[in-house]
């Protein structure tokens, strides 16, 4: 049996274009498509995903990066500004407050009429002279007083110069005097002291009786501290 060989035919070349990664055309006229020519064509149209993961933990690092600027800028921030008022000059005249009458007598808390009066000339801030110290006057036993005399009826309101009301840490309130008759408001007087407007502290109560405050008064902290008025 004889086999017969079928005679070489040369079969036509297409021209194939493939995409690169980039987009770019790659053209051959003297090739015919591969396997690794389609699927470099159908991998480079494939949609990319979005990586969440990623997108997740720039998210997270730039909060926590806010978070060290805050926590960081804040506190210096106020240590700043408390220099700042530490370091002011204060004056040696308060603003007086308005007392506001619209109650009757009768109305009135007891306090009102029932006070110790001190009239006392070195309380005030024009007085320099080193005088007795408040411990001796009050004590760790609360009470009600009113402040009478040409020194003046009111605790200051704003931060004395030291050596002043015959104390070498003058006591001011830093507070909120009532506004209406037979009201009664609580702060803080503060004692300034060795450029702290604030040094010391002491908490009261004040009462306004319809015409004069009366204030709820400890003994201060130390001896060289005392209530001044204006």
């Amino acid at each position: 049996m004889t086999t017969q060989i079928q005679p070489f035919r040369q079969y036509p070349r297409y021209k194939v274009s493939v995409l690169s990664p980039s987009n770019e055309k790659i053209s051959s006229n003297n090739a015919t498509a591969t396997p690794s020519d389609v699927n470099l064509m159908s991998s480079s149209s494939k949609p990319k995903k979005f990586l969440w993961p990623t997108l997740f933990w720039i998210v997270l690092g730039t909060l926590i990066f806010l978070a060290l600027v805050i926590a960081v800028v804040v506190p210096i921030a106020v240590l700043a500004n408390k220099g700042d008022a530490t370091n002011t000059t204060v004056s040696t005249i308060c603003p007086t407050t308005a007392i506001t009458t619209t109650v009757t007598a009768s109305s009135l808390p007891a306090q009102c009429s029932n006070y110790t009066s001190i009239t006392d000339d070195t309380r005030s801030p024009d007085y320099t002279v080193l005088s007795t110290c408040d411990d001796t006057i009050f004590s760790t036993t609360p009470m009600w007083v009113r402040f009478t005399g040409s020194s003046g009826t009111l605790i200051a309101s704003c931060p004395i110069d030291t050596d002043r009301c015959g104390a070498a840490a003058p006591g001011w309130y830093s507070g909120v005097y009532p506004s209406w008759a037979g009201s009664v408001t609580s702060g803080f007087v503060c004692y300034n002291y060795n450029g702290d407007l604030c040094y010391w502290t002491s908490w009261i109560l004040v009462t306004n009786c319809n015409g004069f405050y009366v204030y709820y008064l400890y003994a201060p902290p130390t001896c060289i501290l005392r209530y001044c008025t204006i």
